[in-house]
Formats: C-alpha cells, sequence, structure tokens
C-alpha cells in the first residue's frame, strides 16, 4: 500500500472517530458547557506543547513550558468564566469581571517568566526562552481559546459550525486543487511547494461553501446568519486567513527542521496540524461578529 492511501485511510479513520466527538463538545450545554471548556483547554495544551517542543534548541533556549501551560489552563478557564459566568452563576468568583482580569494573568505570567529566566537559566538565550514562551500563549492559546467565547453568543454553534466547514473546505478543495491542477509553484519560503492553482481552488470552494452553508441555515433551520454577498466576501476572507494560518505554522515548523508537528493523530500529524487555520482565524471571525452587533 502506498504511503499517501495509508496516511489518506488514517486521517479518514481519525476523522471518524474524532470529529462526531469534538462536534458533541462544543455543540452541547450540559454540564453548564464545562466540555467546551475542556475541548479548548486540550488542544490549546497540546498544541502549545508541541510548538515549545518544536522551538527547543538547547538548555538556554527552550520555552518555560510548565509555566506556558499553566497560563494556557488558566486563560481558558478564564475566558470560560467570562463567557458563562453570569449565565450559570460562577460570575461571583470575579466581581467587576471585564478585560482587566485576562490582561491581569498574562501580565502575572509574564512576571513568573521574567523571574525564572533571571533565578533558573543561563544569560545565553534569555530573549529567545522568554519570547517563545509569551509568543506560544499570545498566539495559540489566546486565540483559540476564543471558541468558547463565539460558542456563548447567540447563535454561537452555528457560526462555529460554518467557520470549521469553510476552513476544512477550503484546506480540502486547496489540497486537491494541488495535487491534480498544480503547475505554478507560489514561492513561499515557509511552503515552496504549494501552488497557485491549489491556493485559488481552496478559494473557490470557500466561497461556496460559505455562501451554501449560510443558505442552507436560512432555509432548512431559519436562522439568517449573513447576507448572500457577505457570505461571499467572508468566504474569501477565511480562505486568504486560514492559508496565512497555515503558513505560519510552516515558518515555526521549518525553522524547527520537522515536517509534523507531532504525531497525536493518526494522518494527521500533531494537534496543531489539524488546528492551524483555525488558530489564527477564530478570534478574527469573533471580533468581526462582535463588531457586526452579535452577542
Amino acid at each position: 500500500m502506498k504511503e499517501r492511501t495509508r496516511n489518506t485511510i488514517f486521517r479518514i479513520l481519525s476523522a471518524v472517530v474524532g470529529l462526531p466527538i469534538y462536534v458533541f463538545a462544543i455543540y452541547t450545554d450540559a454540564l453548564h458547557a464545562i466540555p467546551a471548556l475542556a475541548v479548548s483547554t486540550i488542544i490549546t495544551t497540546v498544541t502549545l506543547n508541541e510548538y515549545y517542543k518544536i522551538t527547543e534548541k538547547s538548555e538556554g533556549e527552550r520555552a518555560f513550558s510548565v509555566a506556558g501551560l499553566s497560563a494556557a489552563v488558566l486563560i481558558n478557564i478564564t475566558m470560560y468564566l467570562y463567557a458563562y459566568g453570569n449565565i450559570y452563576g460562577h460570575g461571583a468568583y470575579f466581581r467587576g469581571f471585564d478585560a482587566r482580569v485576562i490582561i491581569g494573568i498574562l501580565v502575572l505570567f509574564f512576571m513568573v517568566i521574567v523571574i525564572l529566566q533571571v533565578f533558573t537559566r543561563p544569560l545565553k538565550g534569555a530573549s529567545y526562552s522568554m519570547g517563545t514562551t509569551i509568543f506560544g500563549i499570545m498566539y495559540i492559546v489566546v486565540s483559540f481559546s476564543h471558541i468558547i467565547l463565539m460558542k456563548s453568543l447567540i447563535n454561537g454553534f452555528y457560526y462555529i459550525f460554518i467557520i470549521h466547514a469553510v476552513i476544512m473546505l477550503n484546506d480540502t478543495g486547496a489540497y486537491f486543487g494541488g495535487v491534480y491542477f498544480g503547475r505554478h509553484k507560489t514561492g513561499f519560503a515557509a511552503s515552496p511547494n504549494k501552488s497557485w492553482e491549489g491556493y485559488f481552488s481552496g478559494l473557490l470552494v470557500s466561497i461556496i461553501a460559505m455562501i451554501l452553508t449560510n443558505q442552507l441555515f436560512d432555509s432548512f433551520f431559519n436562522i439568517s446568519l449573513f447576507t448572500m454577498i457577505e457570505a461571499g466576501v467572508l468566504g474569501i476572507i477565511l480562505s486568504i486567513l486560514g492559508n496565512t494560518g497555515d503558513l505560519i505554522e510552516s515558518v515555526i515548523k521549518r525553522d524547527g527542521s520537522i515536517k509534523d508537528s507531532g504525531s497525536i493523530i493518526p494522518g494527521h500529524g500533531g494537534m496543531w496540524d489539524v488546528f492551524d487555520s483555525l488558530i489564527f482565524t477564530i478570534p478574527l471571525f469573533y471580533y468581526y461578529l462582535i463588531l457586526r452587533g452579535v452577542h
């Protein structure tokens, strides 16, 4: 059996097993929506750990993993308390809860790694170690944990569903478009083998997926999320942002001289390999919804 065929089989089996669990955890409001918190925490901590392993260069040039992972758990809990505190009565734990809480956690975290650097690490590589630790928290954890905030919005699950559908189909369209039609390489240093035909195939699929999914909700569930034109424009934007998220991971993996971020998901590689595009798009999509007046 060819390696590509074997990987495709593993990818399908992983999706058949993992996707229903993931969708149910995001969809359900049982147990005060704790499953959504659990999913976000697992994804962000595993992805962050993969990132820390990729970026490790030497004893003096490596992230503060324990502090970073601890901060990841705390940030996810904070996002949950902000999103559902008043709904389920958890708000009493944080009086006057506002943006200062999450900022305060980040400031405390920054102070901890500075102290750890001063007293436990050599001077050489100090900037790299602290910068790597902080970037992982900000880019991976703070970004993806916005999925908890998105779920708490009116029709939140439908917005989550639509962004996942568009991003996944964009990736699929880009992959097969590149395999069957790819002739002109992009020349991007992060991913030189990707083709313009692949990217444009993904873009086309993304636009179609966004419009059709939006119409599906409107026609069968009487849920109006976006206008037709808005859906088309969002399809373009999400495709570009999703591809950018993929390129960001590729930059870091190439710097670490590895192919996959891990091996936790058979056929896919690591957790970051699966959620790289969503990490970049979820927070931006969320704030678009907020600016649009969705609450």
